[in-house]
């Protein structure tokens, strides 16, 4: 085998991992993927038998390069709510399905660069604390530290209970109609009374800027407008980054116009609603 097989069937072999976790850390498809590619062209220049641990190589390859992305980010003011950039599964189906779900990214954006990393590095790759210390640049003690207060913020928020996807999607097609019908009463059945509502223009599109919270702001917003598609929208029910969630498209252009994706409580009501009107976020979704 040459050195450049060896190289790209090792790659490949470890391509879906460190995908996921590029994903999560980055929360953006297009910046995994521009790690990944980086990556794999820094590691491909390597003499492939003078790399003492090809695997530990990428894995802190990638670390750093999601590090350098999130790095340039400080500097840039996104305007609005910033929500991790949604993706179709068919599109990207070298990723695990448990390193895609929704849920989770929004609750890594609790934690910044480094926590992140030792924890997806520790509870995904289950290295050890010696190994996470390594890859990521830091002390153990301080690696040991950093995963105590990645899974203290982690502790709220946790979805502890989740309908099946055909009552997600009865229930979403009933809350639709319910905003089409300005249905106050049949609306507040499907929102609880702690709803929040994230929406995500990018400063592209106008939406909301700030969380709403409480059911009678949510309901007042939802009614008033947000949710009144005219005859230019359609929708359709789609699994998207493992939830179950609504895409609206613009009949006359065939453009995704906004990506909703609910999250339920114990008592099968949305309690989280997240919106996606950036069209920049949408491109992985068709």
């Amino acid at each position: 085998m040459s050195d450049n097989q060896a190289h790209l069937s090792f790659y490949l072999k470890q391509r879906s991992r460190l995908h996921g976790l590029a994903y999560k850390m980055t929360e953006s498809a297009s910046d995994a993927e521009d790690v990944l590619n980086d990556v794999y062209i820094s590691f491909s220049r390597q003499p492939f038998d003078q790399i003492r641990d090809p695997e530990r190589y990428l894995v802190r390859s990638v670390v750093h390069g999601c590090f350098a992305i999130l790095d340039k980010r400080k500097n840039v003011v996104y305007p609005g709510i910033n929500l991790p950039e949604p993706l179709a599964y068919e599109r990207f189906p070298d990723l695990q399905k448990n390193d895609i779900s929704y849920a989770l990214l929004v609750l890594l954006q609790k934690l910044n660069a480094v926590e992140r990393a030792v924890f997806l590095l520790r509870e995904s790759f289950d290295y050890d604390y010696d190994e996470v210390a390594s890859l990521v640049g830091i002390s153990e003690a301080n690696c040991r530290q950093q995963l105590h207060r990645a899974k203290e913020k982690l502790k709220t928020g946790k979805v502890k209970y989740s309908p099946t996807n055909l009552e997600k999607e009865e229930m979403i097609r009933a809350f639709i109609m319910a905003c089409l019908n300005g249905d106050v009463r049949q609306l507040e059945t499907y929102l609880s009374k702690e709803v929040t509502l994230f929406m995500d223009g990018g400063g592209k599109a106008s939406t909301a800027t700030r969380p709403i919270s409480g059911l009678d702001n949510v309901m007042l917003y939802l009614t008033r407008g947000a949710l009144k598609f005219g005859g230019n929208l359609s929708y359709t029910i789609k699994e998207v980054n493992m939830e179950t969630g609504v895409l609206f498209e613009n009949t006359l252009t065939a453009d995704l116009d906004t990506v909703l994706i609910p999250v339920f409580d114990q008592n099968n009501q949305i309690t989280q609603l997240f919106g996606i009107r950036n069209p920049d976020k949408m491109k992985y979704l068709t």
